[in-house]
């Protein structure tokens, strides 16, 4: 029996749409030393892709590959945003999703020396319906021979509808540093930035507010008669506009005062125990929480047959669910490897070999059987087609495929065909994982 996938928290730093930035470094220096190193190329170009058959692979544009280079894409404002480092500052440039074009570009920006040794990532938060572009760096502030600076994190938010070429953030903002910890990430409408002992800093980029969220608020549990392992094991797995998202050391999960999950048992799933039994996997995307319960029937949290449930953030409503078993094969079904995306309306969600509409409230489960290979999904369009791969023996070739989420219709598609990292309302986009050949490359619908 294969073991059922356990994630302590997953939580994505892409709205998914928006966390596609590639690994990578740059050396720092500081402002006005003059780097000589060269500035990576964003010229357009064209490359040609085989593309699923709704694209067309004859037109579209790419931008070179640079291991130099950041690169996000803002689905609302439709800009692909590259973050690079001249010998002044870093810059962004922010190109037209459909044509490739230079939409606009920002003067050097470079208030301190960061600690990290390491080029930003371009985070994109989509706060009231508009995007922004947030870029932070980690430094110390102040800190000169006799002086020691304040751990200080700086984030610097620029609109993604903006236009010019010397583009200057619409607002900064200061958050204190903790070292050992990662910058802020998107999440959902807000910047989160997980500090240690569990503490959270939320930043709302729209209007520069910061709410922080200490150790005692991540402590604070439902009733003790309810959760008996809450408590000394919680961790903050996620924030809110209605406050942090916990999961309990009895992995129960909750926003503190607004819901709690035992409250939001999903149909076919067992009843709350208390002990240890409930979600495994409380993975955050957006406005969505995706967890795994155990099954109702099955032997409890040692079961490979969990019930996956989409919940809602703000109230913790399930808004689809379906029962699966996936594996943890070098294939690919292992959500910590694949990691959930949205089609661009949000009415469809794919996770690993999950599957959901969440209008209807269903969902699938392409997990392998004794006779059928499993299907990995990358990616979904709005009129529920998920793209994907079958998931093989590792060193074994996949196969690509695409399946209609609502009938579970299989089509194998031509011999390699590459599958979209995300599809948008015009646009397939494809985001280099090895940097080889492009870092990224768009396509428009035929």
């Amino acid at each position: 029996m294969r073991e059922a996938i356990k994630v302590a928290a997953v939580v994505m730093l892409m709205g998914v749409l928006g966390a596609c930035g590639g690994g990578g470094s740059g050396t720092d220096e500081p402002h006005g030393t003059g780097s000589t190193a060269k500035k990576p190329s964003t010229d357009a170009t064209e490359l040609r892709l085989a593309v699923p058959s709704a694209f067309d692979g004859v037109k579209g544009w790419s931008q070179p590959a640079s291991s130099n280079a950041h690169v996000a894409v803002a689905p609302t404002a439709a800009v692909v945003v590259t973050v690079s480092k001249a010998s002044d500052g870093y810059l962004l440039t922010a190109r037209d999703l459909g044509t490739g074009s230079v939409r606009w570009s920002t003067k050097p920006w470079w208030p301190f020396d960061s600690v990290r040794d390491e080029l930003p990532d371009p985070e994109i938060v989509t706060a009231g319906g508009k995007d922004y572009v947030a870029v932070s760096i980690s430094g110390n502030p102040g800190d000169d021979a006799l002086t020691n600076g304040e751990p200080t994190i700086r984030i610097a938010v620029y609109p993604a509808d903006a236009k010019g070429n010397t583009v200057t953030p619409v607002r900064t903002i200061d958050i204190p540093a903790q070292e050992s910890s990662a910058l802020p990430s998107a999440q959902g409408a807000l910047l989160a930035y997980f500090g240690d002992h569990q503490a959270i800093t939320a930043v709302d980029v729209a209007t520069g507010k910061v709410k922080s969220y200490t150790t005692d608020d991540v402590g604070k549990t439902p009733d003790a008669k309810e959760c008996r392992l809450c408590g000394p094991g919680n961790s903050s797995v996620g924030v809110t506009s209605r406050g942090p998202l916990i999961q309990g050391g009895g992995n129960d999960f909750w926003v503190p005062g607004a819901w709690y999950s035992p409250s939001n048992t999903p149909q076919g799933a067992q009843a709350p125990g208390g002990y240890g039994e409930m979600s495994e996997t409380v993975t955050v995307i957006d406005d969505r929480i995706i967890a795994g319960w155990p099954a109702k029937g099955k032997a409890g949290s040692d079961s490979d047959t969990r019930m996956w449930a989409v919940h809602d953030v703000s109230t913790g409503q399930v808004k689809a669910s379906t029962t699966c078993a996936p594996g943890d094969s070098s294939g690919g079904s292992n959500p910590e490897e694949i990691g959930p995306v949205f089609s661009a309306d949000h009415r469809y969600l794919v996770y690993g070999v999950l599957a959901f509409d969440l209008t209807t409230g269903k969902g699938r489960c392409m997990d392998a059987t004794a006779t059928d290979k499993g299907i990995v999904f990358a990616s979904v369009d709005n009129d529920g087609t998920a793209y994907g791969h079958t998931v093989v023996a590792e060193g074994a070739a996949s196969t690509p495929v695409d399946v209609a989420i609502d009938s579970g219709t299989i089509t194998v598609l031509p011999s390699g065909t590459e599958i979209p990292t995300m599809i948008l309302e015009n646009e397939a986009v494809y985001m280099s994982e090895d940097n080889s050949r492009y870092s990224v490359a768009v396509y428009p619908r035929r």
